[in-house]
């Protein structure tokens, strides 16, 4: 039945999708400006950052529903004392402006969309990173949406998720987890995988390793490859169809270029190293051949 749901909630996707010829913004009846779905590597529900500016002074972080008509973005800050710790960010012509809290440090942010029997939400962690703020746990702990894909852990500060690694995500409906719940990952490179959720609601997915070898002979100044990925997950309930999702990027195998790397320092070492043993053959071979002359 779950799975049932879940296909045909990416097969209303697909058609929202196709609808994203229209124009990227549109106006409601209430006046309020709300981003229009547009097409991506998925089609499943994203919020995605973006850079505005042109230096460090005027540089600003634009966030970006795709998939997903938004009239706002909801953020929560990972300091719930602060006054601001939950705050709404208006859309504007190109996304949402995210503001930096005094606190800096981890940032939650969701998009929400409704429509009909149809309840559809984004969500992704951003970080600033001149901060470290406080420790991000009772931010993903907080009940945000009915509906929540939530990290567990999410990645220390200055890292992030990596091919080939296991993670856990909690999987909640009103703040309780959801057992035997099936959960789709998709990625940018163009993989697709499903886990199903233990009884504690939680599940471990591992984070693929899809990267084109042929692609890394384009790589700059020997800079790893990064990537994006989706999880995904439906309950109905209510007479309501609730999807979420949550994306956020990867990047490739801590040890993807360390391997040949090593190996190829392995055996420079092993020749330097046979290198005299060599020489000493070819001179007692030498001496051999002028006794018997």
């Amino acid at each position: 039945m779950t799975k049932t749901l879940l296909a045909c909630l990416l097969a209303a996707c697909a058609a929202t999708a196709s609808a994203a010829e229209a124009p990227a913004m549109v106006q409601h009846d209430h006046g309020a400006m709300m981003h229009s779905p547009s097409r991506s590597w998925t089609q499943l529900p994203l919020l995605k950052s973006r850079m505005k500016g042109q230096d460090m002074a005027s540089r600003s972080i634009i966030m970006q529903p795709q998939n997903i008509a938004a009239d706002a973005v909801e953020a929560w800050s990972n300091d719930l004392e602060d006054a601001n710790g939950h705050r709404q960010l208006p859309m504007e012509m190109g996304g949402a402006p995210l503001d930096k809290p005094a606190t800096g440090g981890f940032q939650m942010l969701t998009a929400r969309e409704v429509q009909g029997d149809g309840v559809r939400i984004a969500s992704t962690v951003h970080y600033f990173g001149e901060r470290g703020g406080k420790n991000p746990t009772a931010m993903f702990d907080q009940v945000k949406h009915e509906l929540e894909i939530i990290p567990q852990p999410y990645p220390r500060e200055h890292s992030r998720y990596r091919a080939n690694e296991d993670w856990q995500f909690a999987v909640r409906f009103k703040g309780q987890p959801l057992a035997g719940q099936q959960v789709v990952l998709e990625t940018s490179n163009g993989s697709r995988a499903e886990f199903l959720t233990d009884a504690l609601g939680v599940v471990k997915v591992k984070v693929p390793n899809d990267f084109k070898a042929e692609a890394a002979q384009r790589e700059n100044h020997g800079m790893r490859r990064g990537a994006d990925f989706v999880l995904a997950v439906s309950h109905a309930e209510g007479g309501l169809q609730y999807l979420t999702a949550f994306n956020s990027g990867y990047g490739e195998d801590a040890y993807a270029n360390r391997s040949l790397a090593m190996g190829m320092g392995f055996m420079l070492v092993g020749m330097l190293g046979a290198a005299p043993l060599l020489r000493n053959r070819k001179t007692a071979a030498r001496k051999e051949e002028s006794a018997n002359a």
